[in-house]
Formats: C-alpha cells, structure tokens, sequence
C-alpha cells in the first residue's frame, strides 16, 4: 500500500529500516561465520559465505520493506 502523505519523518523512518537491515544482515553474517571458524578451523571460508548470506537477506528485507512505494504515480 504507497503511504498516504509525503511527511519527512516517513522518509526518515524507511532510510532507518533500510539500514538496519543492511547493516543487521551484514553483523549477523560476520559474527556467525567467524564463531564457525573459530568452531571448525575453516578461517576465511564460513566468514565469507555468511557474510554473502547475511548481506542477501539484508537486500532481500530492504525490496520486501520498498516494494510498497515502487509503481507507477499515476495518482
């Protein structure tokens, strides 16, 4: 559903959600792949796959948070 007015506080409101999914994603990818590791012995490997997951997931909540407002603005 497109948001109903043009406050600037709704703009600040989505730029804070989409960056804490962004960043949220990318924090949660890191920690888990580091404690696998540091777990398992693969040094680089689980970091940089969680990390890719991790950032993923953060780009896949800032399209489902966005796509409300994409279409077209014929009203």
């Amino acid at each position: 559903m497109p948001p109903r007015s043009k406050s600037p506080w709704r703009a600040i409101g989505l730029v804070s959600v989409i960056s804490s999914y962004i960043v949220g994603g990318v924090v949660t990818g890191m920690l888990i792949g580091r404690f696998l590791d540091n777990m398992l012995g693969t040094e680089p490997i689980l970091l940089i796959a969680f990390l890719l997951l991790g950032l993923g997931s953060g780009f896949y909540g800032v399209f489902k948070v966005v796509q409300p407002y994409l279409g077209d603005d014929d009203s």
